[in-house]
This record gives C-alpha cells, structure tokens and sequence, in this order.
C-alpha cells in the first residue's frame, strides 16, 4: 500500500532546492498529496521562494501544499517546543505518511533542531528519508536518485534565483550555489558505482522504509 502522504520538513527557504528536487520528482507518483513544511521565513527569500514552488509544482502531477511556520532563521534551537508543536499540529495521524528532512549528521544548528523534532514521528511513519545538505557531516547515504542534465540544470537555476549578497549566515556568501557544489553528490555516488557513473545526483539515507 503506498503512503497517502509525504511530509517534507525543512529549515529554511531553499533547502528544498538544493536537497531533495530528485526524491520529489522520483517519487511524487506514490503520494496522493505532499506537504512542504519550512521551520523559518526570511523576508528577502519569500517571494523568490514562492515563485521557484510554483515551477516545481508546475513539474509535479501530485497536490503541493506549503507551509511556513514563520519562526526566525537561526532560532530554531532556541523556539525548539513552540516549533515542535507548530510542526505536530500539520500531521494527520489518521492517514499513512512520510518524513523526509534534514539529517542528524548536520552542522547547521537549525537543521539538527528540524531533525529532532522529525525524529520524533519516527515510529509514526511508514518512510522516513533524510537528505544530504552544504552544512551536512559525515553524511553515509545509502539511496542514490540520478538526475537528469536537464533536472539539474533546472535545479541549480532555481537557487540562483536567490541573491547571494542578501544570504543571512555568519560568513556572508551563498559559496554553496556554485554549480559544482550543487552537484557534490555525484563525487560521493562516485565511490559505490564505478560501474554505473551518476554524473548528476541527489543522496539520502534511509532510516525506515515500510512498502
């Protein structure tokens, strides 16, 4: 029986693009309905954001729902309960569902918080998937979605939208839109398919996975 829904939960306003196009565009077909959470909003992404969630809805044949539970970038440990329950209060416990969100081997304080609260669902859900980020440590994938050039080509498009001068981090620079580290995965896909070379990839690691 395939799930009715797919959770997707994510820290900020782009991680969407960067990490999981392939998982959405590969596997949208086994959901009835997929419902893109963000944790934080960030004024100079939203309308960028917006306009780059319609091309992707536009390129999905299943209902898209978004979400921004509209807390600060940078806060998420800090708002830990408050954005537990905001994110508890959008699962529909009475239907099957999927989590796919940020790792537990993640640098970025937001992305671990959105992490542990995701965690939570674990034995909830019937799929629980999580993706590769820039800020990701460690990251052991063992699912592996192959891009096509053009997917990808619209991929790295749809983040280079955003303007990289008004990126809210410590250090300044958006250096994670470079095309090639859009593409990091395909060195990682690299080491266990030398037979079968990704040239563009998308990885996750799958900690649950009930057909």
């Amino acid at each position: 029986m395939n799930s009715n829904e797919l959770v997707v939960f994510v820290a900020h306003m782009d991680d969407l693009e960067f990490s999981c196009l392939g998982f959405l565009l590969k596997n949208e077909k086994k959901y009835n309905f997929i419902k893109i959470i963000t944790a934080s909003t960030w004024q100079e992404k939203e309308k960028i954001f917006k306009r780059n969630l319609e091309d992707i809805g536009c390129a999905l044949g299943t209902k898209l729902e978004f979400i921004n539970l509209d807390f600060q970038q940078r806060n998420l440990q800090s708002n830990f309960d408050d954005l537990k329950n905001k994110f508890y209060e959008q699962i529909d416990f009475d239907k099957n569902f999927d989590i796919l969100t940020h790792d537990k081997n993640d640098a970025h304080s937001d992305h671990i918080a959105v992490h542990n609260i995701s965690y939570g669902l674990f034995k909830y859900a019937k799929r629980f998937v999580t993706f590769y980020s820039p800020s990701s440590v460690n990251f052991v994938p063992n699912y592996y979605i192959e891009l096509s050039k053009k997917n990808y080509d619209w991929k790295h498009k749809l983040l280079t939208n955003y303007d990289f001068t008004k990126e809210q981090s410590y250090s300044k620079k958006g250096t994670y839109f470079r095309k090639d580290y859009t593409n990091i995965a395909s060195i990682y896909s690299m080491e266990n398919f030398i037979g079968n070379e990704m040239k563009y990839c998308e990885i996750y690691k799958i900690y649950k996975w009930i057909d």
